[in-house]
């Protein structure tokens, strides 16, 4: 009878090693956060800590929280769901990839902004539905083709008005002599 015992244990830590499922609840209040994983119907994990990307402070950390009904795989050691730990799961019919190209980085955010680089073709895109704001102590942009900027406004240096070819000199009432031949403005 006793190695029935055991045996059954066994079998049931064996199942419980790994189970995928969706994160049902999430706590950001719980250092580091935690979350609660449905793996069957009705069948809820206790609060486990998940996989954010990378979290080293000797290199760089990265926080991609997960969300309610994300995909997940719980991985449990020695089969005590108690002890597991959830990372992020492999795309399905409902959670497909951004992109399937061997040469792209894809990062694809749930208000369709998007981050892409093609290796193949030496392209970074960014695409952001909201605003964009840099900060940093200098910035050198250098491009070996042209630099081509489009907004209903653009402000260099506090926005002082520059002198275009379009410009009109009110003393000679022709266009204005003295204008850039390097930065090139639109009236």
């Amino acid at each position: 009878m006793q190695i029935e015992l055991i045996v059954s244990d066994m079998q049931r830590r064996l199942s419980n090693m790994i189970k995928r499922g969706k994160v049902h609840s999430v706590d950001f209040s719980q250092t580091p956060p935690r979350v609660k994983v449905e793996y069957e119907a009705g069948a809820i994990t206790a609060w486990l800590p998940f996989v954010s990307s990378r979290q080293s402070i000797i290199s760089k950390s990265k926080w991609e929280p997960l969300s309610v009904g994300e995909g997940v795989m719980v991985f449990s050691e020695s089969g005590d769901m108690s002890l597991g730990v959830v990372f992020p799961a492999t795309a399905d019919g409902t959670n497909v990839p951004p992109s399937t190209s061997p040469d792209e980085h894809v990062t694809k955010y749930s208000d369709g902004s998007l981050v892409k680089y093609d290796r193949s073709s030496h392209q970074l895109t960014v695409n952001v539905v909201g605003a964009i704001s840099v900060s940093c102590k200098s910035a050198d942009v250098t491009a070996s083709g042209d630099v081509t900027v489009d907004a209903s406004q653009i402000k260099l240096n506090k926005g002082v008005g520059v002198v275009t070819g379009e410009c009109i000199c009110p003393f000679t009432g022709s266009p204005h002599a003295d204008i850039s031949t390097t930065v090139l403005a639109g009236k």
